[in-house]
């Protein structure tokens, strides 16, 4: 081999981290950066999933959805009464009570949309409830002069909630209007585009109240799809990324014409495109699941505050009479429900999702089927206070 071929051969035995036999001493490796490490600990076994039976999860059970409008505002005549006996002004204590104890019974905050879903993500053993607010009202976001959130309105209270109880996530939705013939939303103008991006970064939800907050029992169907369409296009000029895919009736008044609610799920006008997954009612009971054969997006009931109201459903919820919780088994990728309510089960609404079936302990009232349905208040004539 010639002195070139020899050098050669030399440089690239010792690019490659080698050294020829019989020239000295034989190379040690040097290691790896990689290997110098220590080696990674063992991933930690994932928890075993909860025993449906055991948790006594139940997920064709009733959903609570909660319907709230002020808290704390002034009130809405003067000298009229500040805390109204229809639930439309509450105080900032009562709202605290009512999170403690719904936070006690085991409940868990969701959003109205991700409510439609047999999917959830809601820990298993907890009972989701979606907490709603109607109109944008002054009391639920509200800055202090200072810059500062007012800790006496909804969003400043949820917060406070969430710091002393990080079990109880940040969630709520809102039903907003346009400001056509209602006040900017949350009554601040000049900073209703800051306070929506504000809340759809916190994780709280903006849904749509229609245009005007006019009744909708008389309305053409030309004029639903305006309602709906052009509250739409004012918030997303005001945040593009607000989803605005579940609706909200204005005085919970339906369309007399009933073939009208399909205008309210879907349609478009003046360019805007839009469908709804819910419609939400007013001043009702709990609310069907969607893995139970009597759910109807179109008619999604809700909850009211008047005095005791709620309080009363918080109990017999827990009670289990005359309706049975939602209870969740934890897994989004089951449906878990005793035996006994099989024949409530949508099985074409599982989106993929695998049916868990379980034997009761013992005979329970059937969901969908209550004994004796506690009496909702009647609605009040109106539930402005603009």
């Amino acid at each position: 081999m010639s002195f070139r071929n020899t050098l050669m051969l030399l440089g690239a035995m010792v690019l490659l981290g080698g050294a020829p036999t019989g020239c000295g001493s034989e190379r040690k490796p040097v290691p790896s950066a990689a290997s110098a490490l220590p080696a990674p600990a063992p991933a930690a076994p994932a928890p075993a999933p909860a025993d449906p039976a055991k948790i006594g999860a139940n997920e064709v059970g009733m959903i609570p959805v909660v319907m709230y409008h002020s808290v704390g505002d002034p009130p809405a005549r003067r000298g009229g009464p500040r805390y109204d006996r229809r639930g439309l002004n509450i105080s900032p204590e009562t709202f605290r009570r009512h999170l403690q104890m719904m936070h006690e019974a085991g409940w868990y905050p969701v959003n109205m949309r991700d409510a439609l879903t047999v999917r959830m993500q809601v820990p298993a053993g907890k009972t989701p409830v979606v907490l709603t607010f109607d109109d944008g009202r002054g009391s639920q976001f509200r800055y202090l002069p200072d810059g500062s959130i007012d800790p006496d309105c909804v969003v400043g209270i949820l917060e406070e909630f969430n710091r002393r109880h990080p079990d109880w996530p940040l969630r709520g939705t809102f039903y907003l209007n346009s400001n056509r013939s209602n006040p900017v939303p949350f009554w601040q103008r000049g900073k209703e585009a800051q306070k929506i991006q504000y809340m759809l970064a916190k994780g709280f939800e903006i849904g749509n109240h229609s245009s005007t907050h006019s009744s909708m029992a008389n309305m053409s169907a030309a004029r639903l799809q305006w309602e709906v369409a052009d509250c739409i296009r004012y918030i997303r000029r005001l945040a593009p990324n607000a989803t605005m895919d579940t609706f909200c009736l204005p005085y919970g008044a339906w369309p007399r014409n009933r073939a009208l609610l399909g205008v309210l799920m879907e349609g478009s006008e003046g360019g805007t495109s839009y469908r709804n997954l819910a419609v939400l009612n007013a001043w009702g009971g709990p609310a069907y699941p969607p893995a139970h054969r009597r759910f109807d997006p179109r008619a999604v009931s809700r909850i009211g505050v008047e005095p005791g109201y709620l309080e009363m459903w918080i109990k017999n919820l827990k009670a289990g009479k005359p309706m049975r919780p939602y209870v969740s088994d934890g897994d989004p990728n089951t449906v878990s429900a005793p035996r006994s309510l099989e024949k409530w089960v949508a099985a074409n609404r599982l989106e993929g999702a695998r049916l868990v079936l379980y034997a009761d302990n013992a005979p329970q009232p059937e969901t969908g089927k209550p004994e004796k349905t506690p009496k909702a208040p009647r609605k009040p004539r109106s539930l402005s206070v603009r």
